[in-house]
């Protein structure tokens, strides 16, 4: 059993998450990849998704297993939606904060390939890249429904907090959470004790949390609630056969401009995709700025980077199926965008 230890200054700094978190639902998404005969409602993004992970990810499934412990350097935020956002974070863990993840896995007679293998800025620069590489083959063809879902569950666990009180949000959260002032105690879980000292606790509504609530093993690290979503609907298939979707959408836009399009959907910034279209930065601020006003992504600076985010609307045109030709699927796209110069 998971006993959360409130004070009465706790229950006054209780918040909600102010959105989805990428890193959360990449790391319990890799969780729930590995599983076998879990959840019938993933099974479908399962059986699409796992043929599609390369064996360059096999380091990053070692520290993510679905049972035991899982490397808490991988989720430092706390409701960050942006995926360059929570990168940046994940790029900043200490050789010390690696060290003691190392540590806990040692205690279990592990030794992840990153800790055997790499020093400690080269393994956190490995795991950052694999996250992204995961994100953009996993769950970035859903993001816009796993946001949706989280968005529809934060919404009312705030409305709960505003009509009745901390203690009904507490008392409500999930059918294995049981509120007995002053602890929050959860079912089923490792026997741990979390202590929040005049700290508060974030409640973080998850897509891909799956069973009971789960919490960080570090008592040193910010106090956090992950929480499953009610799901209102299963993952949907999108279709990713280059002959029914990719070439469609580069004729209209353009193979450059289709992968800034399709880099912008993790939130990276202006450096990361001109990495990934192999083009120059000043290029890249081109394509953006097309896109842009197209209505297909957003621009917005974070500290010296600028970070590019796809749109509803660009989402929607990534993730087409219908046999119908992309122009006619997509009416409000400008005449201007298509077939432009590379």
């Amino acid at each position: 059993m998971l006993r959360i230890h409130f004070e009465p200054e706790d229950l006054a700094r209780t918040t909600v998450a102010p959105s989805a978190d990428v890193l959360w639902e990449i790391l319990l998404s890799l969780h729930a990849l590995q599983e076998r005969n879990e959840e019938i409602a993933l099974d479908g993004w399962r059986r699409r998704t796992r043929p599609l992970m390369p064996r360059s990810l096999s380091p990053l499934f070692e520290i993510a297993p679905p049972r035991g412990y899982s490397a808490d350097f991988i989720t430092p935020t706390r409701g960050t939606a942006a995926l360059n956002e929570g990168l940046q974070k994940v790029l900043a863990t200490t050789p010390d904060q690696l060290a003691r993840d190392f540590t806990e896995f040692a205690r279990y007679g592990r030794k992840p390939y990153i800790a055997r293998s790499l020093e400690a800025r080269a393994a956190v620069r490995r795991v950052a890249h694999d996250l992204q590489r995961f994100f953009t083959l996993a769950l970035a063809p859903h993001w816009r429904q796993i946001t949706r879902d989280i968005e529809a569950e934060r919404l009312r666990l705030v409305q709960t907090l505003a009509d009745h009180g901390v203690e009904r949000a507490l008392g409500t959260l999930h059918p294995y959470a049981r509120w007995e002032h002053p602890v929050l105690q959860v079912d089923d879980y490792v026997d741990q004790d979390v202590t929040l000292n005049g700290r508060g606790l974030v409640l973080l509504p998850s897509f891909f949390c799956r069973h009971h609530p789960i919490t960080l093993r570090d008592p040193e690290l910010p106090p956090l609630l992950v929480f499953p979503v009610s799901r209102r609907t299963w993952l949907e298939k999108v279709d990713t056969d280059e002959a029914t979707r990719g070439e469609p959408l580069e004729g209209l836009l353009g193979r450059t401009r289709t992968t800034v399009l399709k880099t912008s959907v993790a939130g990276c910034s202006t450096t990361d995709i001109a990495k990934a279209a192999g083009i120059s930065p000043a290029s890249v601020s081109h394509h953006t700025k097309v896109l842009r006003e197209a209505g297909l992504i957003t621009t917005r600076r974070d500290g010296y980077s600028v970070c590019h985010e796809v749109t509803d609307l660009g989402l929607s045109l990534l993730t087409s199926t219908s046999g119908a030709p992309i122009k006619q699927q997509h009416p409000a796209i400008p005449e201007r965008l298509i077939r432009p110069a590379i």
